[in-house]
């Protein structure tokens, strides 16, 4: 299973280099597609007129690597970046967020891994649903049934965003096979595959309001079910009143994407090369890479401290590193991904169902 995994991502990468009109940047894990056809931005059918409710955009360049700019709307408080988990696994993310805290925009999950069926096979080698392990090029992937994207984006919301926003409840899901027909347009595959794409809506509370989420994403599965991974995933949090015009400017941001030619010319170039000699070449954008997730973090933090009147803060002591987060308790478990620094907050004990490489952080003396 190991090999044949690896065998996916190798020839992704091939077919990758093979293609000069129409770029694309292999980027397993929760992704906007990295698409570049001769400089290009991606599909302007996304794009949209700037909504009332912001003054204009601004146009940030993804402060490692140099490998995208994409436009957040001025005078919020934005974070963009491009995460790496391999040389070939990579996650382009986006958080952006109001000036008066309401409105909080979300593009892609930094440390989403690739994903694998569990089979026959892998449970009796003991790669049952849950585990994680190095796909074979420096990559991490898990174990995990097959999740369509209305699937997907429920999961999400309910995992990963109900730390962001107390008493989160499902309030309708539903597939989009738009999403889906939009992620075989931006990633197509030689590999015989099915796309599925989806929404979910969220009714819950910040700071004392009514809050409205939606969650949308869109996967892909080989049809020989071998490997899987989200495409598309993005979401907002917003005002009920707010969320259409929130969701106008989240259009807006995926469809400003931009990604620099030169940087696609040098991913292909690594994509060629041996995997012990990408991996020895990318421990220093790990180390770089651990100061943007703590921006990416702050985003996050900034996001909840409109409930801390009622919560308070507490220190969380992560005994690998040393380090101490004064963190709210507004939802007071506390994940941390030992590979970057991502914190990710829940308010029970159960961790994200994709971030099971993350560990607790436990309180520590203030």
């Amino acid at each position: 299973m190991l090999r044949l995994q690896s065998k996916i991502l190798e020839l992704e990468g091939t077919r990758t280099a093979m293609r000069p009109a129409i770029v694309f940047v292999i980027l397993y894990g929760s992704v906007l597609s990295a698409i570049a056809q001769s400089g290009a931005k991606g599909p302007t059918s996304l794009a949209v007129a700037a909504p009332r409710s912001v003054s204009g955009y601004e146009r940030l360049t993804d402060p490692l690597e140099g490998a995208f700019t994409v436009e957040v709307p001025a005078g919020w408080h934005s974070e963009v970046g491009l995460a790496r988990r391999s040389a070939l696994q990579i996650n382009a993310y986006v958080r952006s967020l109001s000036p008066d805290k309401m409105t909080y925009l979300i593009v892609g999950e930094p440390t989403m891994p690739a994903f694998v069926p569990p089979s026959q096979m892998g449970n009796t080698i003991g790669y049952r649903e849950g585990k994680m392990y190095d796909s074979g090029l420096g990559g991490i992937t898990m174990v995990l049934h097959y999740m369509p994207g209305a699937e997907f984006a429920r999961v999400y919301g309910e995992t990963a965003l109900v730390g962001l926003c107390p008493a989160l409840q499902v309030s309708s899901v539903h597939n989009r096979p738009d999403l889906a027909h939009q992620a075989e347009m931006w990633l197509p595959t030689v590999i015989p595959s099915r796309y599925d794409g989806g929404e979910a809506r969220f009714s819950c509370t910040h700071n004392q309001q009514a809050m409205e989420v939606r969650v949308q994403a869109a996967t892909r599965i080989t049809r020989d079910n071998i490997g899987w991974s989200v495409l598309l995933l993005w979401a907002l949090l917003a005002p009920p009143s707010q969320a259409d015009r929130a969701e106008e400017i989240l259009n807006h941001i995926v469809g400003s994407f931009q990604f620099n030619q030169a940087w696609i010319q040098k991913q292909n170039t690594l994509s060629a090369e041996a995997a012990w000699q990408i991996n020895r070449r990318m421990q220093d954008i790990f180390r770089q890479q651990q100061s943007f997730m703590q921006k990416l973090n702050s985003v996050d933090e900034n996001f909840e401290s409109v409930d801390e009147l009622i919560s308070g803060y507490s220190t969380y002591h992560d005994a690998a590193t040393g380090n101490n987060y004064s963190l709210t308790n507004v939802n007071p478990n506390k994940w941390i991904d030992p590979g970057t620094g991502r914190i990710i907050s829940t308010p029970t004990s159960n961790k994200p169902i994709w971030a099971s490489g993350y560990v607790l952080l436990p309180r520590g003396s203030q």
